[in-house]
């Protein structure tokens, strides 16, 4: 019974944490949208229209991504807090879920996207949690590769060590 009392407390403290941060984060997003409807109504011509519309677009693209982001964190947390069990996952089968996820986004931008390497291997972990990360590891390579681009995911076990590397054409940090 107190462990049951302990995860609803992980649960109500990660709610009432996600409720915060989502408060936090959405500021920003919902401010700069609303500057830039104000940008569309003072537009001379039809292309400044265009050109607020457009970066309009954007800002509505980057809020829609930050709400789904924040989702995904949110359903993360409430399965942490409840005590989801490490089991042993098949690598290979994660990286192609979360290929499958970015496939779009990478096509939209003609990045060429592709796993070169795919050793089998079986790691312990939470498959959704570990999913989140490799297709937030994507999501940036893709992010900051230039049009016409790559990024490849490739994924090496040796000697009972699986290894995990994103590799593009962009810039680097």
């Amino acid at each position: 019974l107190n462990l049951l009392f302990h995860r609803v407390r992980q649960a109500f403290e990660a709610q009432k944490s996600f409720v915060a941060d989502a408060a936090h984060e959405l500021r920003s997003p919902l401010a700069a949208l609303k500057l830039q409807v104000q940008g569309l109504r003072r537009a001379a011509d039809d292309t400044a229209r265009e050109v607020a519309i457009s970066r309009l677009n954007a800002g509505i693209d980057r809020a829609t991504r930050l709400v789904e982001q924040l989702l995904v964190l949110a359903r993360q947390q409430s399965t942490s807090a409840v005590g989801a069990k490490v089991v042993p996952i098949d690598l290979t089968i994660v990286a192609q879920l979360a290929l499958a996820d970015v496939a779009g986004v990478a096509l939209s931008r003609q990045i060429d996207l592709g796993l070169v390497e795919a050793d089998q291997g079986r790691v312990l972990g939470q498959e959704e949690a570990l999913r989140i990360l490799i297709r937030n590891l994507l999501d940036n390579a893709i992010k900051y590769t230039p049009v016409g681009g790559t990024v490849n995911l490739a994924i090496r076990c040796r000697d009972g060590q699986a290894r995990l590397s994103v590799d593009d054409s962009g810039p680097g940090i």
